[in-house]
């Protein structure tokens, strides 16, 4: 009887640890992945004014992008054991249209550990019913009163981290919030050296097009701001 019993105190205390074990190393936080443009209107037009007479107007800026990665930092060796990247495939088409004002991507639950970097691709979409059908960046407004249109259909990987190097994602136990921001800044900003008195309405319609296809002859300008939207993306601090 004691035999008998004995061997069902050590099974129970097993199973007991195989729980305890799973649950602990199972263990997740949800993150809120969010997306935003900044851009300072009145800094950008007085700007842009002063340094090629050209006064800028964004309506709209959309981009496409899928396979989310968050890349778990190479020196949590205490979670060494857990998987180093969530993957959240897409795509996701978002319209940052609104300025300044952060939107939802998606969330997942990641494993508590800490992560310095997200990375994802440049896509481009192919929703036939989207406007992005075959784009990953499109972004339209109007160049001294005259419509522009600047697209891309770059596929490629972006890389994102904090600009302070010292901070990062920490996924605790606490609800987390990561937002990716595309600092349109950089191209329309004040402090933007960006010369758009180059680009005209080559084919005569009426609109400036920046694309790829070349259909003004703007097409080494379209990759020259896809590069700066590219190196101008980060992790917001806020």
């Amino acid at each position: 009887m004691n035999t008998k019993k004995n061997i069902q105190i050590i099974l129970t205390f097993i199973v007991a640890f195989i729980t305890f074990s799973c649950s602990s190393d199972s263990s997740t936080d949800n993150v809120s992945l969010k997306a935003k443009a900044t851009l300072n209107p009145a800094a950008k037009n007085s700007s842009l004014a002063q340094k090629n007479n050209a006064i800028i107007t964004i309506t709209s800026f959309i981009i496409n992008i899928k396979e989310i990665e968050f890349d778990m930092k190479d020196d949590d060796l205490e979670n060494e054991n857990l998987h180093s990247e969530i993957e959240l495939q897409g795509p996701f088409e978002l319209d940052l249209s609104s300025g300044n004002v952060a939107i939802d991507i998606t969330s997942v639950d990641l494993p508590i550990a800490v992560y310095d970097k997200i990375q994802f691709k440049l896509h481009k979409s192919v929703n036939e019913l989207s406007d992005m059908f075959g784009k990953s960046i499109q972004i339209k407004g109007d160049i001294n009163g005259i419509p522009f249109v600047f697209w891309h259909d770059i596929e490629e990987e972006v890389e994102v981290d904090y600009v302070n190097s010292t901070i990062d994602i920490v996924v605790n136990g606490a609800t987390e919030i990561a937002t990716i921001n595309f600092d349109l800044s950089a191209i329309f900003g004040a402090a933007s050296t960006v010369d758009f008195s180059g680009v005209t309405d080559g084919n005569g319609n009426g609109i400036i097009e920046i694309n790829p296809n070349n259909d003004d002859g703007n097409a080494a300008f379209a990759d020259f701001l896809k590069n700066l939207l590219e190196e101008h993306s980060d992790l917001d601090e806020d």
